[in-house]
C-alpha cells in the first residue's frame, strides 16, 4: 500500500489541475489520513478553518480517508499569524509538511 505522503502527494496533483488558482498545498502529517491545507485564490475569505472527510477510496488509488481544509490566502496569512486555528491534532502551521 502507498504511503500517506505519497497518496497526498497524487491529491494535490489532482487538486491543483482541477483548480489553477491553488497556491501551496500542505500535508499535516498523520498515519492514518491524508490531511491536507490548501490556499488557493479561488475562494472567499471566511475566517474560518473547516476541514472537508472523506472516505478511503481504494478504487481511485487512494487507500486512506482524507480531510481537505480550503483557505484563501488572506486565511491562510491569519493561520500564520495564529488568528485563525487549525482542527486540533493537525499541529501548527510551523508543523505542516510543504507538498505542493
Amino acid at each position: 500500500m502507498k504511503a500517506v505522503v505519497d497518496v497526498a502527494k497524487d491529491l494535490a496533483r489532482a487538486h491543483r489541475a482541477e483548480d489553477p488558482d491553488t497556491r501551496l498545498i500542505f500535508l499535516a502529517e498523520n498515519d492514518a489520513e491524508v490531511r491536507l491545507v490548501e490556499v488557493t485564490g479561488s475562494i472567499a475569505t471566511t475566517g474560518e478553518v473547516l476541514p472537508f472527510h472523506f472516505l478511503a477510496r481504494p478504487d481511485q488509488d487512494v487507500p486512506y480517508p482524507s480531510a481537505v481544509i480550503l483557505l484563501s490566502e488572506e486565511d491562510w496569512r491569519l493561520v500564520e499569524a495564529g488568528e485563525l486555528a487549525l482542527p486540533e491534532g493537525w499541529g501548527p502551521p510551523e508543523a505542516l509538511k510543504k507538498i505542493a
